[in-house]
């Protein structure tokens, strides 16, 4: 099986990180993103991208399959399509309804790239959003999958409880808020955790469409907005920052066998 993507858009913008937890520490990251148009086996369209961009082989920019999705079948080939409907059926919504999957994700810099977060987006046949996959990872090696569904018929919001151990500075405990939507040329998503009915902690990204194209590529690059490792880097060096604020960190748990789980709730927030 040949992996089939469709169209792909670049973004660029912010991402912001504020802990709200007596030791204050906020910092932001201009960064680029990527866009992908996950197809079904049904389509077979042949899509050209610039040549500064290649899926699953080296390039300046690249993107890698097997960096997301079941991570039990880590392959180039596994079908990304239909393990997001998998999810959407075991959350107890219709999968069927769904017509097109989109994928929000960091490319890979000179084959270097690490993703703490992508998200999914499921549309219907008029591209309105009916679910939504946060695929979270760690610099542990382990990943989980929070399944939103429904998100049509309420608020885009939900609550999830916290199953995968994210920041050794913070427990292994407490839900999040999750928000993420396609507006026109705009992407917003946000994270915000909760202990205890407080506000720990806030992530989010501001990202606007930009044409992607081998210039706004090498402008990225040249910028330092892309560069190898640049994710991976700067949460080491936060984490630096944060023990220097002498902010104990926590044990890291065992891995969780259950690597999915579901919105329990539809939030006003």
């Amino acid at each position: 099986m040949i992996l089939n993507t469709g169209s792909i858009k670049f973004y660029n913008g912010f991402i912001h990180h504020s802990r709200k937890d007596g030791k204050e520490h906020f910092f932001k990251n201009k960064m680029n993103a990527i866009f992908i148009e996950l197809r079904n086996d049904k389509f077979k369209e042949t899509y050209k991208y610039p040549t500064l961009f290649s899926i699953n082989k080296f390039n300046l920019l690249a993107w890698h399959s097997s960096n997301h999705g079941n991570q039990l079948n880590h392959s180039e080939n596994q079908n990304l399509y239909q393990f997001i409907l998998y999810l959407i059926q075991k959350s107890g919504a219709n999968e069927n309804k769904v017509r097109n999957i989109k994928l929000l994700t960091f490319p890979k810099v000179l084959g270097w790239g690490f993703n703490p977060l992508s998200i999914y987006f499921c549309y219907d046949t008029k591209e309105s959003l009916l679910h939504s996959v946060f695929e979270v990872r760690n610099t542990f090696g382990d990943i989980h999958h929070y399944v939103l569904k429904n998100q049509n018929k309420n608020n885009v919001v939900q609550k999830t409880v916290k199953k995968l151990f994210v920041s050794p500075f913070y427990p292994q405990k407490g839900y999040y808020h999750l928000y993420s939507n396609q507006l026109n040329d705009k992407i917003l998503t946000s994270v915000d955790y909760i202990i205890n009915e407080k506000k720990v902690f806030s992530a989010s990204m501001d990202l606007k469409e930009i044409k992607f194209n081998n210039l706004n590529i090498l402008k990225a690059f040249m910028k330092l907005y892309l560069f190898p490792g640049k994710i991976w880097i700067n949460i080491h060096l936060q984490a630096f920052f944060l023990w220097l604020k002498k902010i104990r960190p926590y044990k890291i748990p065992s891995s969780q066998k259950v690597k999915h789980s579901f919105g329990i709730k539809i939030s006003k927030d």
